[in-house]
């Protein structure tokens, strides 16, 4: 490998030797101590290598020898040079691409996350920028094992964290710590206790001694199933009390909506913008003055990717698109289905556990605003556990 290296720069030709007696070629070069190789015979003569200097050397030689020579194929880069001498820019732009390429290589371009399940890859990417660690930081002011410590420090999901850099490209690896299971104390005694007001119109008792019955109207934190029971033997036992007990529940929920607002919907007009994007450097390459009164902004990037690598070479679209603004009033039909659809969602969505009993809707307004009063009757569990000592 290292002998074809400086043959190469050296420079080294191909030639065949003719004549009554091609084989003092041999003799020659020997006598001479020329290195010479690949010598095989051909018709009317004999083909070998020898580099440049040594052909220039021995050629004078040969012709007295009365053994004729002739390059057939020339190899190097004296030769490459030659023919591009004329054309200058190459070999410059070649070596200043060169030495870019190794300015460069002292920077980081790309970075992947591997492990994370429950953490978001931009949380963390987020938190090692802050250390440093992010496209076009320099390579040799990062403290691996720092920036490690901090990030573990701030992400307390993460259990083990590695940074690796290969080259040009930084790899974080990460494992989550395991989450501990919820572990339900049912060892420790407690109390079924009402978390509302309400009338009682189910009870579902698994555990403890039920103190109230159907259709009892109890008060929040009156006692609704005991965890304190009496054996055969009349002793006291202490119990994890567990007990579902639905009550219709009174409940109500206000709500208001003004008369006069505005809103803003995109049309179809919007203006893009696009930069190159390479390391740190940003580069606009198309320009736009189009503007609007009101606006969204949106960006977006693509990188070029190599090999499931993300490079830092890619093009961001700026994009502005027009927004429109809308002047509304509403009347009393229109409040009227607004308020009934945000009571539905309220139904829906804060109370997915209740069912409703009955709901009574008053609709008032003056003259900036409608107002909405829902009173409901709500079908629920309103037991709640509570701890207590043995010895109180």
């Amino acid at each position: 490998m290292l002998v074809n290296i400086v043959r190469y720069a050296k420079g080294w030709v191909e030639f065949k030797a003719t004549g009554k007696f091609p084989e003092r070629m041999l003799n020659i070069t020997s006598r001479f101590g020329i290195n010479l190789w690949d010598a095989h015979p051909c018709d009317g003569g004999l083909n070998a290598s020898m580099s440049i200097s040594d052909y220039r050397k021995i050629r004078p030689i040969a012709r007295k020898s009365k053994v004729k020579t002739r390059i057939t194929q020339k190899h190097g880069l004296p030769f490459f040079a030659e023919k591009y001498k004329p054309r200058i820019g190459i070999p410059i732009g070649a070596a200043a691409g060169l030495m870019l390429l190794l300015i460069l290589s002292n920077f980081v371009w790309s970075i992947s996350v591997q492990g994370t399940k429950n953490v978001s890859d931009t949380k963390l990417l987020e938190i090692l920028a802050e250390s440093g660690v992010e496209t076009g930081a320099y390579k040799d002011k990062l403290d691996v094992k720092k920036i490690e410590r901090n990030a573990l420090l701030k992400v307390d999901e993460i259990g083990w964290m590695s940074i690796n850099i290969t080259g040009s490209l930084v790899s974080v690896e990460v494992k989550e710590k395991a989450q501990k299971p919820q572990i339900d104390e049912i060892l420790n005694p407690c109390n079924i206790k009402a978390k509302s007001d309400g009338v009682i119109t189910k009870i579902n008792a698994k555990n403890g001694e039920t103190v109230v019955k159907i259709g009892s109207g109890v008060t929040k934190g009156d006692l609704l199933v005991s965890g304190t029971t009496q054996t055969k033997l009349e002793t006291t036992r202490y119990v994890h009390a567990k007990a579902e007990v639905f009550a219709d529940v009174n409940s109500a929920k206000e709500l208001s909506i003004a008369k006069k607002y505005s809103y803003f919907s995109l049309t179809e007009n919007k203006t893009d913008r696009r930069r190159l994007q390479f390391l740190w450097w940003d580069f606009p390459f198309s320009v736009s003055f189009n503007s609007y009164e009101n606006s969204a902004y949106t960006h977006s990037s693509k990188n070029l990717c190599v090999n499931n690598v993300v490079l830092p070479l890619g093009i961001k679209t700026e994009t502005d698109l027009e927004a429109l603004k809308t002047e509304f009033v509403l009347n009393d039909e229109i409040a009227e289905k607004a308020f009934v659809n945000r009571l539905l969602l309220y139904e829906v969505f804060e109370k997915s556990e209740s069912s409703v009993v009955g709901r009574n809707i008053n609709i008032s307004s003056d003259n900036e605003n409608y107002y909405c009063t829902c009173d409901y009757v709500f079908n629920e569990n309103i037991a709640e556990t509570v701890d207590f000592s043995v010895t109180e």
